[in-house]
């Protein structure tokens, strides 16, 4: 039976980059061990000076750490924005929506700047394949 290649071969094996230094944590762990220190040592430490009253900072970064707080995120708004219309019109139904009450400002804002940020991509995109048209007819033409 033939032997196939695999991408075990040695062959095909990537050539091995320089090794990357080592990690902060393990620079942090192996100046501990210098001290003759332990990572279950150092929790110990954090966890006592938490609930020290003169420690004003490690409780707070414990909770934060523990219990992060949520990230703040917009509530959904559903609004029927017209689809088939110009990106102007779409613009000015947000804007009739802000000054409706259905949306607030700030959201609205964020739906302009995504209509405008499209008709940048398909103006972008249109120049780019009128460029590729032109450097083709001047090259076959040549």
């Amino acid at each position: 039976m033939a032997k196939t290649k695999t991408s075990f071969d040695k062959e095909k094996q990537p050539k091995r980059r320089t090794p990357r230094g080592k990690s902060e944590r393990t620079k942090i762990l192996d100046a501990m061990k210098r001290q003759t220190r332990t990572e279950e040592g150092f929790y110990d430490e954090l966890i006592t000076r938490a609930f020290n009253p003169d420690d004003n900072f490690t409780f707070k970064e414990l909770l934060n750490r523990m219990s992060p707080m949520p990230k703040a995120v917009n509530p959904l708004y559903n609004f029927d924005l017209p689809l088939k219309s110009l990106p102007h019109e779409k613009a000015a139904f947000i804007l009739d929506a802000i000054a409706s009450g259905i949306i607030p400002s700030d959201v609205g804002n964020h739906c302009i700047q995504a209509i405008k940020a499209m008709i940048d991509i398909e103006e972008y995109t249109d120049l780019k394949e009128r460029i590729i048209k032109l450097e083709e007819t001047l090259n076959g033409g040549a």
